[in-house]
């Protein structure tokens, strides 16, 4: 909180930034005192819009035109001057009451969702991987030479993969090596896993491959979820007039286009509900643009990150109260045996 900012500053900020989000024009003193504050004069106004750009939350691009809002400002509005919203609630809760074959599925449905109650472009990507546990890994004989492995966990079925057995292996043989499997593997989760090390004994020299076989597919696992990344409405950005400007629609593309910087933008602290990125006060990918995600969760299970890109400019209120209404609709919609 600003000690700096009277009442009367906080309402004459957010009054221009509510107004530069329903239309980007430069704004002046006296729009603002005919629509929000007509008990105060014009000449009182413009003397505190002047206090504010000494401050840096305004910026007035020519010397003529009225305020516009600075990073700064935003990251005020939103920290301080936001009461919960009401998001697109019947649309949302149109497209949850279906169920879905896969956490996928969902997922690319979520994104969907968001990017058309927003209109912005939406993202989601997993995370939390390493807490996946795992319940069981079954071995299916296929009778030639080979086994099927199926690994599953407390997400469903993690993943299953064709193995070759040792020449000679028999059901006996099947049988031990899945004992010895779920042993070690159940009730494990994947960061456990992930620091396994092989027994030395040598009646385990036998069961040696499989045992690799399955690390390896929890591996395989880790690294392709934590490198999906979903987008939804990348064009949305045309529909606003900061697509007029080449600059921005060029560091848009070039930040979408980047999976590893929007993961790392996305992590984001996992101790907040909503973690907002304004413009380059946070990375300078995202100069004149802003980032919101919250995490969410299906049958209470952190699963990854939802979140809106779109201009510096957005209806901060309203991409927080789609999000926040999401989570209680991802949470009924995941009573899914989901993949």
């Amino acid at each position: 909180m600003d000690d700096r900012l009277s009442d009367r500053k906080k309402r004459v900020l957010k009054a221009l930034v509510d107004s530069y989000i329903s239309d980007p024009q430069p704004i002046s003193s006296s729009a603002i005192q005919s629509k929000y504050m007509p008990e105060v004069s014009s000449a009182t106004i413009r003397s505190e819009l002047a206090t504010l750009e000494e401050l840096g939350y305004l910026v007035q691009p020519h010397v003529s035109s009225g305020r516009v809002p600075s990073s700064k400002a935003y990251r005020f509005y939103v920290d301080c001057m936001l009461d919960e919203g009401c998001g697109d609630v019947e649309i949302m809760q149109e497209r949850f009451d279906k169920n879905f074959g896969s956490v996928e599925e969902l997922v690319r449905n979520t994104a969907k969702v968001v990017s058309d109650a927003t209109n912005y472009t939406s993202l989601m990507v997993f995370s939390g991987t390493e807490k996946v546990v795992v319940k069981e890994v079954k071995l299916v004989d296929l009778l030639d030479g080979n086994a099927l492995v199926v690994i599953i966990t407390d997400s469903g079925v993690l993943k299953d993969k064709m193995v070759g057995l040792p020449e000679g292996a028999d059901g006996g043989y099947i049988e031990i090596a899945g004992k010895l499997l779920n042993s070690t593997f159940a009730g494990k989760n994947i960061a456990e896993i992930q620091h396994y090390e092989e027994p030395m004994e040598r009646s385990f020299q036998a069961y040696r491959a499989l045992f690799r076989h399955v690390v390896e597919m929890i591996e395989e696992y880790r690294t392709s979820r934590e490198s999906q990344l979903y987008l939804e409405g990348e064009d949305k950005i045309f529909e606003y007039p900061e697509s007029r400007d080449v600059d921005n629609v060029r560091s848009f593309v070039s930040i979408i286009s980047k999976k590893e910087k929007l993961h790392d933008l996305v992590k984001g602290d996992g101790n907040v509900e909503f973690d907002v990125k304004i413009g380059d006060e946070e990375s300078e990918d995202l100069k004149n643009m802003a980032l919101v995600t919250a995490k969410y969760t299906i049958d209470g299970k952190e699963v990854g990150h939802v979140g809106v890109i779109g201009p510096q400019r957005m209806d901060y209120k309203k991409v927080m109260s789609v999000l926040r209404r999401l989570g209680g609709a991802l949470d009924d919609g995941g009573d899914n045996d989901n993949g």
